[in-house]
């Protein structure tokens, strides 16, 4: 919903720095640790940011760009379709791929404007604690800002294929998909349950 994104506009949009593949070759170093990719992906995003001039003026490229790294390694299908939690599972398959497309282009839209304004950020990715067979992992960063910081963790996923994908994001303890969940839930009690309808107004209501 609008609201929710406007207030994820701020320390929220660092999720982007953790959601991206290397720039270099368009290729994804799969071998790599979470931790590796999510360092390696902040140091290529606020360069794609410097390089399209973000800050002063977001291009129609500058959004393309955003929105083929995001499509990479986030797995938009799987955070849509845990948003809709039991909707998801009456929806019909058009429904679910609908929202996901609504949902995706709400959250580029937004990260994309966000991110412009922290590319001087001080970044410092925190150690792993995690098993080495584990399959899902917490990538911990602290971001630094204007004499601010706030603690992300991302929730990385292995899939079948071993790529390691974004599924999720807490900032300062608040995890997102849990606060889009509540929105979406909300959003169903207000519409009678039309799914059609939540669908059509997830970015204007409130």
């Amino acid at each position: 919903m609008k609201q929710m994104y406007q207030k994820m506009s701020g320390a929220i949009l660092m999720l982007m720095m953790a959601s991206v593949v290397v720039f270099t070759q368009g290729a994804i170093a799969a071998e790599k640790t979470p931790q590796a990719i999510v360092e390696q992906a902040t140091k290529d995003l606020f360069a794609a940011v410097k390089s399209n001039n973000a800050a002063a003026k977001k291009t129609d490229a500058y959004y393309a760009d955003v929105t083929k790294i995001l499509d990479t390694v986030v797995d938009f299908p799987f955070i849509a379709k845990a948003v809709m939690r039991k909707s998801g599972k009456s929806a019909t398959p058009e429904q679910v791929e609908k929202f996901t497309v609504v949902f995706k282009n709400g959250l580029v839209k937004t990260y994309a404007k966000g991110i412009a304004n922290y590319a001087d950020s001080t970044v410092k990715t925190l150690p792993s604690t995690a098993k080495e067979d584990a399959r899902r992992v917490s990538v911990d960063q602290d971001v630094s800002d204007k004499g601010t910081t706030h603690r992300l963790s991302y929730t990385m996923a292995q899939n079948k294929a071993g790529e390691w994908k974004l599924i999720n994001v807490v900032l300062n303890g608040v995890n997102l998909g849990d606060s889009f969940t509540s929105q979406f839930d909300q959003a169903m009690i207000k519409n009678n349950n039309d799914i059609d309808k939540v669908i059509e107004t997830w970015l204007s209501s409130n």
